[in-house]
């Protein structure tokens, strides 16, 4: 049998807040019969009460309101029972009394709905798609005793009513035994009625799914059953795979989803479907049920997940206190991360960590204070339209140091031999009094000719830059190395002072015998020459560092103890560090000989003594007035030569005397042990010596004798052991050496 009423109940849940999930309640009064004008009223009013009591617990519920049945004819009026609530319906249907209580439901209820059908008054998908909930008041609704007590109403969604209404929650017995899934009657109570129910009592009917006369109820179709279904949808951005989850109380024979982008459909309850562009789509999704067809279709809105596009690090440079913490303007960074993508359709957020920007909890605020230097933010960019569409890219705050730009000393050079005002400075020998103890690494320093070229980066100078005057003003400029914006400019003097000459000074000897304190200024006039002494200074030292330094200057009377070379300083006064230098050297003039000398020989007669040293430029000159570098002397003791080198002149000493080994030996063992082996008398100057033996017979002889005999005969013979004399003749004595000498063999 085909059934009078159905009524569909879809909600619809997408993940990105979008849902259709409002509570409908239809409001059924039949006010006819013995129902009087002022008891119309006092229904009018429990009708206004109970659904102001709904709305304002459920304010998403909508709330409609039929009336049927014929008021008596001595009625003065009909009352309006118009509901000022969405979704109201207010027509007056006629439809025979309820002929008794037992068949209220059964008879009134299907009647009515059937009715208010066939007159067109709803259509599919109009007035009760989604109700959940149907009151029904007959014209009995009013009692006046008040001796009943609410019970029973600790599980009721409804707000409970005024005194004189009592909640029955059983009334399958008195429908026969036919199952209701969820149902309340309100009534005045009457035990003396058979079902307890007073005729006319109103009913109210709660809930989704229940049975009537064995018929299922739909409040959308013609069949009495009331189906809930919903469906939530996640995932809607585009390349995620969607997620379609059906949710269902009633046994689904099938479905059929059309997921509007000309994709094939899904036989699936819980389909996934990924849609291959941002947009809205159609969603149709067929249920059957029970032999039953029910379609439906929503729109959803796949929305397109943004780019993060890299964003560079946000750089500034730190004020004077260089605490690293500065305001930051987040929204310039919009610019980046968006690209060509439009502000309208995306939201750029900022966040101190990737956990509140993936949950987009604790945006930060766009003027912001870094809480450290090189601190990382996290910025997510999201659909307007649906904020779990995003990325999240991240960037760096960086609070580079600002310089401070020192005063700097002037920088002096000297002028080279020219004098002309004009000389090369080497700028990097600058840097580090522009710096004045801060980081070379972190600053970089320029320099220019001009504060204008200094702001703006032009024409940097070159490190070995010729300045063109005598005292040219330079900026030099110190930036941050990692931030060129970050900088500082300070002022450079640039001097090219007047260079002293140091004339050279002649070397000077100080002779060994004489003193080697020496006073040093005797060379400043020489080292001066015909410049000014007021504004030039003269100092003395010992190395050519410690006189480029400064560093321990000589006392005027120096001590001279060996061969040295005095450094010489020539200061320009008025110009530190414009200095010339030369040198002297000091040398101590060693004599090369004894101041005395010890001769020895045997004889004195015409013997040489020599004082020559080598020196071509020595003199000499004799106690005896000779000044020959040689003398011969005839007799023993001390002769003095005067020996002059350069101009130092020194007496020496020769003392002559008779040598100690001038007794004539007397044996000789020739046996080539290098002892003795001859008879040596060449110290004699021999004219001629004769050797005779024992006997007096002469066995050798020989003139200009030196050393030659060993023990042989004038043929060569060797001469037997023993003992021999001799008689010799020297050149320089004419009386004769005479005595023995003994041969051993």
């Amino acid at each position: 049998m085909k059934s009078l009423f159905s009524c569909l109940i879809f909600i619809l849940c997408i993940s990105f807040s979008y849902s259709q999930c409002n509570n409908k309640v239809l409001f059924i009064v039949d006010d006819s019969g013995s129902v009087d004008f002022s008891e119309r009223q006092d229904m009018q009013a429990s009708i206004q009460q109970l659904s102001n009591q709904i709305f304002i617990q459920n304010p998403s519920t909508q709330i409609g309101l039929v009336q049927y049945g014929q008021p008596d004819a001595s009625s003065t009026s009909q009352p309006s029972y118009y509901l000022s609530y969405p979704f109201t319906v207010n027509p007056t249907i006629s439809i025979p009394d309820n002929p008794g209580g037992n068949n209220l439901i059964q008879d009134v209820l299907p009647n009515s709905i059937n009715t208010m059908i066939n007159d067109g008054l709803f259509t599919t998908g109009g007035a009760f798609e989604n109700t959940s909930a149907i009151f029904i008041f007959t014209d009995a609704l009013i009692d006046s005793g008040c001796s009943s007590v609410l019970t029973n109403c600790s599980s009721c969604n409804v707000p409970a009513l005024s005194c004189g209404y009592t909640y029955l929650t059983d009334l399958s017995n008195s429908l026969g035994g036919i199952p209701i899934s969820t149902y309340r009657v309100i009534s005045s109570f009457n035990p003396a009625t058979a079902d307890g129910i007073q005729q006319g009592a109103g009913v109210l009917i709660e809930g989704s799914n229940f049975q009537l006369n064995s018929t299922q109820i739909d409040l959308l179709t013609d069949s009495l059953i009331c189906i809930d279904a919903d469906y939530d949808v996640f995932n809607t951005c585009v390349g995620d795979t969607t997620q379609f989850t059906l949710t269902t109380s009633e046994p689904i024979t099938s479905a059929l989803w059309d997921f509007g982008d000309g994709s094939p459909t899904s036989s699936d309850l819980n389909p996934t479907h990924t849609f291959p562009n941002p947009g809205d789509y159609v969603i149709t999704l067929t249920l059957n049920s029970n032999g039953e067809v029910i379609t439906t279709t929503n729109t959803i809105t796949i929305s397109q997940i943004p780019v993060a596009n890299p964003i560079p690090d946000y750089i500034l440079c730190d004020d004077s206190s260089n605490d690293q913490t500065e305001g930051f303007d987040l929204s310039t960074r919009d610019t980046f991360i968006l690209a060509t993508q439009s502000d309208i359709d995306f939201i750029v957020n900022y966040f101190a960590n990737f956990t509140d920007a993936d949950t987009n909890q604790n945006p930060l605020n766009t003027n912001y204070f870094n809480t450290s230097n090189n601190q990382v933010i996290y910025a997510r960019i999201h659909n307007i339209d649906n904020p779990e569409c995003y990325s999240i890219t991240d960037f760096t705050l960086i609070v580079d140091a600002q310089p401070i730009a020192n005063p700097v000393p002037d920088v002096v050079v000297c002028d080279d031999d020219s004098n002309d005002g004009v000389a090369t400075f080497n700028l990097s020998s600058i840097d580090n009094a522009v710096l004045a103890g801060q980081s070379a690494t972190t600053f970089t320093v320029t320099y220019y000719e001009s504060n204008t070229d200094a702001v703006n980066n032009n024409n940097p100078l070159p490190n070995n830059y010729t300045s063109n005057s005598s005292n040219q003003v330079i900026y030099a400029k110190l930036f941050n190395t990692a931030n060129t914006d970050c900088y500082a400019i300070t002022t450079v003097n640039l001097v090219v002072n007047v260079k002293p000459l140091a004339n050279p000074v002649a070397d000077v000897v100080i002779c060994e015998n004489q003193s080697n304190l020496i006073n040093l200024n005797q060379f400043t006039d020489t080292v001066l020459g015909t410049q000014d002494s007021t504004d030039i200074t003269v100092t003395y030292y010992t190395s050519n560092s410690d006189a480029i330094a400064g560093l321990n200057p000589l006392p005027n009377n120096y001590q001279v103890d060996q061969n040295t070379t005095v450094y010489i300083k020539v200061e320009n006064v008025i110009g530190e560090g414009c200095y010339a230098i030369t040198t002297v050297n000091l040398s101590i003039f060693e004599f090369p000989f004894m101041d005395t000398q010890t001769l020895e020989d045997c004889l004195p007669n015409n013997y040489t003594i020599n004082a020559d040293i080598g020196l071509s430029n020595a003199t000499y000159l004799w106690d005896s007035g000779q000044t020959t570098a040689a003398i011969n002397v005839n007799n023993f003791g001390d002769y003095t030569v005067q020996i002059t080198i350069g101009n130092c002149t020194k007496d020496k000493t020769f003392t002559f005397v008779k040598a100690n080994n001038c007794e004539i030996q007397q044996g000789i063992s020739p046996n080539n042990d290098n002892k003795n082996d001859y008879f040596d008398i060449s110290y004699l100057d021999v004219d001629n010596i004769i050797i005779y033996n024992r006997y007096g017979t002469e066995v050798y002889s020989k003139a200009n004798y030196a050393k030659e005999w060993y023990g042989q005969s004038n043929a060569g013979q060797e001469l037997p052991t023993g003992t021999y004399y001799y008689v010799i003749k020297t050149k320089t004595d004419p009386k004769p050496l005479t005595g023995w000498v003994y041969l051993a063999k």
